[in-house]
């Protein structure tokens, strides 16, 4: 099965509230009252093989997926470079995709309210903050993987872990250090008051181990959380099926049951 794919805005301005960018969605046979929203990270795809995972779990569990193509990647056919890239762009593409989702619930076969959101690295990020704040009171649970948390925490990270880090990150996205130390999930962290699913990777060093610690412990209520010792930044190691259902699993059941840790 492919997925159907809805062309959305039309300004070839990545900057611009019409910025021209794809949806995704993957429908299933018939009406489900459950829908997932997936959200790649900087310059990612909707079907990058790390976000087919996650998109392949959701549908096992008989969800509706929608998947945006954020701008400012060169992986995608949305507008805009991979230098073009800003958070605060990526986050407004990540609600753009829920928005028409929930104005096209019929279209799509969405017959609940039952709307879980999952990201990836900086997609991670914004569907927390969205949760936080604009998705507040709507969104039913989290799943994220690699989370990017602050802006302070990813250049420290770069600096820290990646042979001449910042200049490649001033070549890459010029903006970066500017615009990323303004985001961090840190203040609206206890705005989280849902059931959250976190996948670290044991050997990642983009959003390193350490930093996901760090929100997981912040958390207002314990997540199902698992490290994946053989994984980077993408959920690289295996196909991690069983381990994803069964966060979705838990996340379904409300967050009721124990929370499992690694």
């Amino acid at each position: 099965m492919t997925p159907d794919i809805i062309p959305l805005g039309n300004s070839d301005d990545p900057d611009a509230a019409d910025a021209h960018m794809s949806i995704e969605l993957w429908r299933t046979d018939g009406r489900s009252p459950r829908l997932a929203v997936t959200a790649h990270g900087r310059n990612g795809a909707a079907r990058a093989p790390h976000m087919q995972k996650l998109i392949d779990a959701y549908r096992a569990r008989g969800y509706i997926v929608v998947s945006p193509n954020c701008c400012a990647s060169a992986w995608n056919d949305s507008a805009g470079k991979e230098a073009d890239f800003l958070l605060e762009n990526h986050v407004r593409d990540v609600l753009r995709t829920i928005d028409w989702t929930m104005s096209n619930a019929a279209y799509i076969g969405w017959i609940g309210d039952h709307l879980a959101l999952c990201g990836h690295s900086m997609g991670a990020y914004a569907v927390a903050r969205l949760a936080a704040h604009e998705q507040a009171g709507h969104t039913s649970h989290l799943l994220l993987v690699s989370p990017f948390t602050s802006g302070v925490r990813q250049i420290e990270a770069r600096e820290k872990y990646h042979p001449n880090g910042i200049a490649n990150l001033k070549r890459e996205v010029p903006r970066a250090l500017d615009e990323w130390p303004r985001h961090d999930i840190f203040t609206a962290i206890d705005l989280l008051e849902l059931p959250v699913a976190v996948f670290a990777g044991g050997k990642d060093i983009v959003a390193p181990p350490e930093n996901v610690d760090e929100f997981v412990k912040r958390l207002p209520m314990p997540p199902f959380y698992r490290l994946l010792p053989d994984a980077s930044h993408c959920l690289e190691g295996g196909d991690y099926r069983s381990e994803l259902v069964a966060a979705i699993d838990w996340l379904d059941l409300g967050g009721t049951s124990s929370a499992p840790s690694s």
